[in-house]
């Protein structure tokens, strides 16, 4: 049997996952990386992007923005704004979000306004790939 660690995926509105885990892989900020038990203790940035968790030998999938993560030997906790499965994205919805974010990035905005619509142009490429590849 596969060693394991408890990992818990909580979104701002929910509590997506909490179980046993084998391993799991996350986008962050400096590239793809990936967690088994036993990991050394780090805090992470989560980035906009599919995450892939192993439980019972079984991969899940799933999208997120942007986030952290707490790793511990024994456990991961992943914070992120919103965590979404692959199947519930409404592709139309992501195309629209990307088509707005994209002519307001058209405009002169302040660098505040300019990070955040970054930030949803990054989000809705997230989905549309992720609902892609489903």
């Amino acid at each position: 049997m596969a060693k394991t660690f408890k990992l818990d995926i909580l979104a701002c509105d929910k509590y997506f996952f909490s179980g046993d885990c084998e391993e799991v892989i996350f986008p962050s900020i400096d590239g793809s990386r990936g967690v088994m038990a036993g990991h050394e203790p780090m805090i992470c940035c989560l980035s906009a992007g599919e995450i892939q968790y192993r439980c019972d030998g079984e991969w899940h999938r799933a999208i997120v923005s942007e986030g952290f993560l707490e790793v511990m030997p024994d456990f991961v906790k992943m914070f992120a704004d919103t965590v979404e499965r692959p199947e519930d994205i409404d592709i139309k919805r992501a195309e629209a979000a990307k088509a707005r974010a994209e002519e307001r990035l058209r405009q002169q905005l302040s660098t505040k306004q300019y990070y955040h619509t970054k930030a949803a142009l990054n989000r809705a490429m997230a989905r549309i790939k992720a609902a892609g590849k489903h």
